[in-house]
């Protein structure tokens, strides 16, 4: 058999370079697609709003806080790892509420977004409190619910107008 192509072996042993051709299709690069530029939120949340939205949540969670500090009434159970879990959600909240406090004070839209926050909070702690046995059911949960559902839809508000 004749061969116009010099067999593999000669070519080796020749000190020629053997190159073998690729005939499987090359996958398909998928152009990337870019996402589009996310928008720096930090001048939106430094943003002023109003007196009166500030002034007005400070007032409502003031209000809020001194009416559920008068009517809580003493634990019904207060042991174990209740008593440490509702401790770090005392300080937790203590926390949020004092961030709430200085961003509505200096009147920026994060003070919104700390109260709406500290809201949401404050209502899982409405729910939490008698699914636990930590309180019982009453005037005292009903209230801190209330007005914390208030608070956060007056925060939601302040937010889309201001």
């Amino acid at each position: 058999m004749v061969h116009d192509v010099p067999n593999r072996a000669s070519m080796v042993a020749s000190g020629e370079e053997v190159v073998m051709l690729d005939t499987r299709e090359a996958p398909q690069q998928t152009p990337k697609t870019e996402s589009a530029p996310r928008s720096d939120t930090r001048p939106w949340l430094q943003d002023r709003i109003s007196r009166g939205w500030a002034y007005g949540l400070v007032a409502g969670w003031y209000g809020l806080v001194l009416l559920v500090q008068i009517l809580e009434p003493d634990p019904a159970a207060e042991h174990g790892m209740l008593a440490v879990i509702g401790a770090v959600l005392s300080i937790v909240f203590i926390g949020a509420l004092l961030v709430t406090a200085i961003g509505l004070g200096m009147r920026q839209r994060w003070g919104l977004v700390a109260s709406l926050g500290t809201a949401g909070l404050l209502v899982a702690d409405s729910i939490a409190c008698p699914l636990t046995g930590h309180h019982e059911f009453g005037a005292f949960i009903v209230i801190q619910a209330v007005g914390a559902v208030a608070l956060a839809g007056t925060s939601i508000r302040a937010l889309l107008k201001a």
